[in-house]
C-alpha cells in the first residue's frame, strides 16, 4: 500500500494555531461568567435594598477600594505583559524594511488587543463578582456571622485582606474560588482532605453531596475545620 501524505496549507495551520488562546479563553469566559450555580444566579440578580450599618458599611467601602485597585493593577500588568511586547515587535520589524498593508497592520493591532480586552474582562469579573456577593452577604449575615468574619480577616494576607477564602453566614459557608462561587452547608460536608501547596497554601478537597475543590492558606484553614466540626462533628477530616 502505498503512503498516503496529509499536508495542509501553512496558511491553515496559523490560523489555528493563532485561535488556541481564543478558544482558551471561550472556554475559560464560559465556566467562569456564562454557567451560573443557584448562588452565583442569586449574585448576578443582586441589588443592595438595604443600607449596611455603619460597621459593615466600613467593610463593604474597604472591599470596594481593593477592587478597584486590583483592577487597575490588572490594567497595567496586561498592558505590560500582553500589549507592550507585540508593539516592541512591531516597531523592530518594521524598523528592518518590512512593510504592512493597512488590514495586515490592523490585524496585528487586534491581536494583542482582543486578548488584553478578554483577559481583563474576565480577571475583573471575577473581582467584582466576589465584591458583589461578599455585599450580598453582609446584608445577609448576623451580628455573629460578621464578628467571625472580622475574626478570620486578621489572618488573611494583605492581598487577600478583603477578598476572604469563604464566609460564614445563615449557617452556610460560601467559598471564593477563581471559577465559582459555591455555596455548602457545613452540616453535609462528610469529608474534608487536603495537601500542602507552595508558599504556605493547602489545597482542600471538600466531600458533601458532590466533591468540591479550594485552595487557602495553612493559617486559616483552621477557621473551616472548625466550622466543619461544629456542625457535623461526625465528619471525616484531616
Amino acid at each position: 500500500l502505498s503512503k498516503i501524505q496529509i499536508t495542509m496549507n501553512p496558511d491553515i495551520l496559523i490560523l489555528i494555531v493563532s485561535s488556541l488562546p481564543y478558544l482558551s479563553m471561550g472556554v475559560l469566559l464560559y465556566f467562569v461568567a456564562v454557567r451560573k450555580n443557584a448562588f452565583e444566579e442569586r449574585v448576578a440578580h443582586y441589588i443592595p435594598y438595604h443600607a449596611l450599618e455603619r460597621e459593615r458599611s466600613t467593610y463593604m467601602e474597604k472591599v470596594e477600594k481593593y477592587k478597584r485597585y486590583i483592577c487597575i493593577g490588572l490594567g497595567i500588568f496586561l498592558s505590560v505583559f500582553i500589549v507592550l511586547p507585540f508593539v516592541i515587535f512591531f516597531v523592530a520589524i518594521s524598523k528592518e524594511g518590512v512593510n504592512f498593508s493597512v488590514p495586515e497592520q490592523f490585524t496585528l493591532l487586534m491581536i494583542p488587543l482582543s486578548l488584553f480586552l478578554m483577559i481583563y474582562y474576565l480577571l475583573s469579573y471575577v473581582v467584582k463578582r466576589h465584591a458583589k456577593a461578599q455585599h450580598l452577604l453582609l446584608e445577609e449575615m448576623s451580628k455573629e456571622d460578621f464578628a467571625y468574619l472580622l475574626k478570620v480577616q486578621k489572618d488573611l494576607l494583605w492581598l487577600r485582606k478583603y477578598f476572604p477564602f469563604f464566609i460564614l453566614c445563615k449557617e452556610k459557608v460560601y467559598f471564593f474560588t477563581f471559577f465559582t462561587l459555591r455555596e455548602i452547608e457545613p452540616k453535609q460536608i462528610k469529608k474534608i482532605r487536603f495537601w500542602n501547596s507552595r508558599r504556605g497554601n493547602r489545597t482542600i478537597l471538600i466531600k458533601s453531596s458532590r466533591w468540591f475543590i479550594t485552595s487557602m492558606t495553612e493559617i486559616v484553614y483552621p477557621y473551616l475545620r472548625d466550622i466543619v466540626r461544629k456542625y457535623n462533628p461526625t465528619a471525616d477530616i484531616e
